[in-house]
């Protein structure tokens, strides 16, 4: 099925980033006797909260918690669906990887328990500097498989992966949970790693995360016609300006037509301080590229249009606009 944009397929991405405990091996991990012990029962993120800790209890800690990993994974099983999805994924060449906050040699060792060879590229919280739901993990991780950041899913089953993947601008995929209050964060949920493997055999058109809401007011015709829209942006930055760009990828306009010689000068960047101090000196296409990139990923920046729409100045008059351009 050609799931046509802005709908969105897991099926259709870039790359596959995975999660291992509860995603490719069921290893029942339960750190609420290290919460007990050493954070007072409190549900303390046990890695980045870990400095709190007196140097002795930090690494009592450590060692209790590689300890507790590695029982796990010796009495691991495959979550069902999971050796479907790796086939699934070198069968159609898709890269991917394995990022979990579990220790290298506890992911290798359920890895052998399971009988699954694990890809390449698989770092647990020991071999990379950063771990999710930092961003930048994400992000070090595509970049080394080869796959653009923003046509990446991440399949996870816990609230950090999710968060991770939209930190880093990612598909977020929650897979082996039925958590309502966790489906804000998610592009898509699947109760069950087979329901993901299912889809990716069978696409179905979803609806991507940024566009959940104008879809609910507006309806599919409204989404398929906005993304066929080329907005001019600006040429002089404004005060609004990153305002505008919103809320007009908000409403799921397709592409932005930006001047090709314009450079975002100092000058601009006091009009706008909303955008990074690192634009300046770089040409406004890159700007308008890095700011909606993470944000509304499908949004396209060209430049070159023979028409582009010139939309209101006011970011308030764009739905109106939009509207009467009889969708």
């Amino acid at each position: 099925m050609c799931i046509k944009e802005p709908f969105w397929s897991p099926a259709g991405a870039s790359g596959f980033l995975l999660d291992w405990d509860g995603v490719i091996a069921e290893t029942k991990l339960d750190f609420s006797g290290i919460r007990e012990k050493y954070y007072g029962g409190r549900r303390a993120m046990l890695l980045e909260e870990a400095f709190t800790l007196e140097p002795e209890a930090r690494e009592a800690m450590f060692k209790e918690l590689a300890e507790l990993e590695m029982a796990g994974a010796e009495g691991a099983v495959p979550v069902p669906g999971a050796f479907e999805l790796i086939e699934w994924l070198n069968k159609n060449n898709v890269p991917y990887c394995i990022l979990s906050r579990n220790l290298t040699e506890v992911i290798r060792r359920g890895a052998e328990v399971i009988g699954l060879d694990l890809p390449p590229r698989t770092w647990g919280r020991d071999n990379m500097e950063w771990v999710k739901p930092d961003p930048r993990a994400l992000l070090a991780a595509a970049g080394a498989i080869g796959a653009d950041p923003r046509r990446c899913v991440y399949v996870g089953d816990f609230l950090y992966d999710l968060q991770g993947a939209r930190r880093a601008g990612m598909r977020a995929v929650l897979v082996q949970r039925d958590e309502p209050r966790w489906s804000c964060w998610a592009d898509v949920v699947y109760p069950l790693l087979t329901g993901l493997v299912e889809a990716l055999h069978s696409p179905e058109p979803v609806v991507p995360w940024e566009y959940r809401e104008i879809y609910a007011k507006k309806g599919e015709r409204w989404l398929h016609n906005a993304a066929s829209f080329i907005f001019s942006v600006p040429g002089e930055p404004s005060p609004t300006t990153d305002c505008w760009l919103a809320r007009a990828a908000s409403l799921g306009v397709g592409g932005f037509y930006v001047d090709p010689e314009k450079i975002f000068t100092p000058d601009d960047w006091k009009k706008n301080p909303s955008f990074d101090t690192s634009a300046m000196g770089l040409k406004w296409s890159e700007v308008v590229s890095g700011f909606l990139a993470p944000r509304y990923p499908l949004a396209r920046v060209v430049t070159e249009c023979e028409a582009p729409l010139n939309a209101p100045k006011n970011s308030l008059d764009i739905m109106r606009f939009i509207e009467r351009k009889k969708i």
